[in-house]
């Protein structure tokens, strides 16, 4: 969490579109209909933003837009067979090779309250740590302008 509360202190509320925090019960709601368990920073970035465009680039949370809402978009990519304990909070696309990627949450590997965030190909063969925790994910996006995890 200290890595969240670090990104909520720069993340620059001016250049975003968020949404509007969710309650606990959407939250639980999102989680059970997934499955899941959402680690505790993302938890808390609903809790204060809800999800929307952070600055240009959308993290996913819950929107109830089929863009954008955590939950239609894992349960769609999950039709398509990703695993399970993926949920996607947003899409990097790679100008260099012009594919996209999935950035989700990587539930399977809760620890503390907390999992890595991963990004993934189009055929889930390929998988990548990209930061330990949400918070973190979150405060290197923000802290770093040419960040490699913006997405």
């Amino acid at each position: 969490m200290e890595y969240y509360k670090k990104a909520k202190k720069i993340m620059n509320i001016d250049s975003a579109d968020f949404v509007g925090g969710v309650s606990e019960s959407e939250i639980e709601k999102a989680m059970k209909t997934l499955s899941v368990t959402f680690p505790e920073s993302y938890k808390a970035f609903l809790t204060d933003f809800g999800g929307g465009d952070a600055g240009g680039e959308i993290i996913f949370g819950i929107t109830n837009n089929e863009y954008d809402d955590v939950v239609i978009t894992t349960q769609t990519e999950r039709s398509q067979g990703m695993p399970d304990n993926l949920v996607i909070i947003g899409f990097r696309h790679d100008k260099l090779i012009g594919t996209d990627t999935l950035v989700c949450l990587d539930t399977g590997k809760m620890s503390n309250g907390e999992c890595p965030v991963i990004e993934v190909n189009g055929d889930y063969s390929e998988i990548e740590v990209i930061a330990d925790t949400f918070g973190k994910f979150l405060f290197e996006y923000y802290n770093d302008d040419e960040a490699y995890y913006k997405f």
